[in-house]
């Protein structure tokens, strides 16, 4: 109910950083915010979103991204989750290490996605977004503002053992 939800959000840095409700679900009161919210404050991150394979139905003006619409070998009881920003930033919660790698094994299976629990990758403390979601120096073109932010667009990232072998 709304006591837990108020509870989720007020352990997020939106509460922290003084967003509240009408934020996100704006006035007149949106029951069910897009990702055009999410875009008032993360534009280079849902630019990047909507680039990529999770978002590019949106971008192209269809129905969200199903699972059971990929190429890729998805969980079946995933099929039929629509993709969006709070399928992998739950709604309220934002939880970026849920983000990282529990929101991808949700969806994605695997032999690569099933090791993973038992790899030297997740007894380092790499996560699914520390490859295939990297964080990036991003520069606003008009303010020139800096700051580190995580690339949603993955699809220059979905080989990533090519890249990180790769010497720059």
């Amino acid at each position: 109910g709304a006591p837990a939800l108020v509870r989720d959000w007020l352990e997020t840095a939106h509460a922290k950083a003084g967003v509240n409700c009408s934020g996100c679900h704006g006035t007149p009161w949106q029951e069910r915010p897009t990702e055009a919210a999410c875009k008032e404050c993360h534009a280079p991150e849902v630019r990047g979103f909507l680039a990529g394979k999770h978002g590019m139905r949106i971008a192209a003006g269809l129905t969200p991204m199903k699972p059971a619409l990929a190429r890729r070998a998805m969980r079946p009881e995933a099929a039929h989750r629509s993709l969006g920003c709070t399928s992998c930033h739950a709604a309220h919660r934002f939880d970026t290490q849920k983000a990282a790698t529990e929101a991808c094994v949700d969806c994605h299976r695997g032999p690569h996605i099933d090791a993973y629990g038992k790899s030297a990758h997740s007894a380092n403390g790499l996560t699914c977004a520390s490859c295939h979601l990297p964080r990036v120096e991003w520069r606003d073109e008009d303010s020139g503002e800096k700051r580190i932010l995580v690339q949603h667009n993955q699809n220059e990232t979905l080989e990533p053992a090519e890249r990180l072998a790769t010497p720059r």
